[in-house]
């Protein structure tokens, strides 16, 4: 099975995005930012008490990086989904090029990210259904 050109500029996306992120890693220890400049608050969340999609992904990326799964799924599944994920998906296109293509890289397929979608609309519904039905604010 040869591999797609889909899969492959994913895998240079990803990349590119990972160097990014260790550069302004690398930038935001050395600069004294405090953290709200750099990560706003959520302007939903400000306005109406409701979480947005993307509410906690920040605090589980912290999270995850630091060893706390459990509690990175906690406040947002998708990111453990995902960096599980590209810890297949990166060494396997790793592989596949240092090979010349003899070791094939993961495809992706559509029903991931169907998956992902289903994920995030799922965390983001039972979110504000708690807070809607109980007043309990989840994260």
């Amino acid at each position: 099975m040869q591999d797609d050109g889909f899969s492959r500029s994913c895998y240079y996306i990803c990349m590119a995005v990972i160097g990014y992120s260790v550069a302004g890693y690398l930038i935001l220890q050395w600069l004294p930012l405090s953290p709200d400049i750099v990560f706003p608050s959520c302007r939903l969340y400000q306005r109406t008490g409701y979480y947005c999609m993307g509410c906690g992904g920040t605090r589980a990326l912290r999270l995850f990086f630091r060893g706390h799964l459990i509690q990175s799924f906690y406040y947002h599944p998708i990111v453990d989904v995902v960096m599980v994920f590209l810890c297949v998906f990166i060494p396997s296109h790793t592989l596949s090029i240092l090979t010349k293509g003899r070791i094939h890289g993961l495809p992706l397929k559509p029903v991931y990210f169907y998956v992902l979608i289903g994920i995030l609309i799922l965390q983001w519904a039972v979110k504000n259904g708690i807070f809607y039905f109980t007043g309990i604010h989840v994260i």
